[in-house]
């Protein structure tokens, strides 16, 4: 008799640990939904050194606007491209900064999430090669 109680109770708890983990999967799964939501609608900025510029990306760095002062006539249009380019770059950067942070507070730091996240923000925001830095100041 003992065999079948214990055999009971062993089921009991089996499915109660299967129960809660479903409930932390589900969870998870809404989280995910928000921080998704989240970073969809997150948004970086970036204004050039001497402000004749500010440039707007969305999370995955595509560009939502360009605001150009005045000031930028005056520039060449080469001058003028290669400083569009670097602070649309410096609003990517800032953009996938927030995206790392907002998955880690949801997933952890050490999430592999967050890791993947964090891989494709550094893939996506490195320097062309032959770079020269761009000075731009970022906006909160």
């Amino acid at each position: 008799m003992t065999d079948f109680f214990s055999a009971d109770a062993d089921a009991d708890l089996a499915v109660a640990r299967i129960e809660e983990q479903i409930a932390e999967a589900q969870e998870r799964a809404r989280r995910a939904g928000e921080v998704r939501q989240e970073i969809d609608a997150l948004r970086g900025s970036a204004t050039s050194p001497r402000r004749e510029l500010t440039v707007t990306v969305d999370a995955s760095g595509r560009l939502v606007a360009v605001d150009v002062d005045d000031a930028a006539y005056r520039l060449s249009p080469r001058d003028l491209g290669r400083l569009i380019v670097e602070t649309a770059n410096a609003a990517q950067r800032q953009a996938g900064a927030k995206a790392v942070e907002l998955a880690s507070e949801a997933f952890g730091e050490e999430s592999g999430i967050v890791a993947h996240l964090r891989d494709e923000v550094e893939r996506s925001t490195r320097p062309a090669a032959g770079g020269t830095g761009d000075g731009t100041r970022i906006q909160d």
